[in-house]
């Protein structure tokens, strides 16, 4: 919608109806990207959107992304490598992000850098025709990151010059320190939101434990006792 649309009052109605069509659709959840001071912000706030994590977007020149390396060290994901992206997953990411965007059961069909044999880093890309996206999710005992995240930019297949961005998260905000170094421009924060569309749950689980109780057998003397008194006879 145009820009000066954010802030009318409509916004609301627009996005609950947005919400119905998507739960019809089978949707769990509705995502949304929105500039830290955009007027939108409050708007999705009221229509049920919750902040789950906060982003920038980074945008590297021709120079940092056209370096030359003899050697990739970023390798394309194989099936092999979806339980050791998976953990990595497990443990980088917060709860509450891993609640809004899961991993999904898909193939994983991004990158993945290995350190020591080791899978310490995976980036997913988007390549469409006005540039590449990428989101990278790197563990910190990743050494010589600065050259790691090169490599990486300079391994991209851009025949045409698309421009290059890069999404560091919230919980990835170490990386930003490293970035800065690059040759690259920097966007406004922004607010990761999400509105569930679904109920959480709890599974019902008998309790084991009353019915053992319901059907216990009587005490019976202990099995030393016995045998001593065999002895004394």
């Amino acid at each position: 919608m145009p820009e000066d649309g954010l802030a009318q009052p409509e916004l609301v109605h627009l996005v609950e109806r947005l919400a119905t069509q998507a739960g019809e659709w089978g949707a769990f959840h509705l995502l949304a990207e929105v500039e830290e001071n955009s007027c939108a912000l409050e708007g999705l706030r009221r229509s049920g959107f919750l902040v789950y994590a906060w982003q920038r977007i980074w945008q590297f020149s021709a120079a940092a992304a056209n370096s030359k390396h003899d050697r990739s060290l970023w390798q394309p994901a194989a099936s092999i490598d979806e339980i050791g992206i998976r953990s990595l997953y497990q443990s980088l990411v917060p709860p509450l992000v891993q609640s809004a965007e899961p991993l999904t059961t898909r193939r994983l069909s991004g990158w993945v850098y290995r350190q020591d044999g080791e899978i310490l880093a995976y980036v997913e890309g988007i390549y469409g025709s006005h540039g590449i996206y990428l989101l990278p999710l790197i563990h910190p005992a990743v050494e010589n990151v600065s050259q790691v995240l090169t490599n990486l930019l300079a391994h991209q297949q851009n025949w045409f010059g698309r421009p290059i961005y890069m999404t560091i998260r919230s919980y990835q905000a170490w990386l930003e320190t490293v970035v800065r170094d690059l040759e690259c421009q920097i966007g406004p924060r922004q607010a990761l939101m999400v509105k569930h569309l679904v109920l959480h749950q709890r599974a019902f689980q008998s309790n084991r434990h009353s019915v053992l109780e319901k059907y216990a057998t009587e005490t019976t003397a202990p099995m030393v006792q016995n045998s001593s008194a065999n002895e004394l006879h």
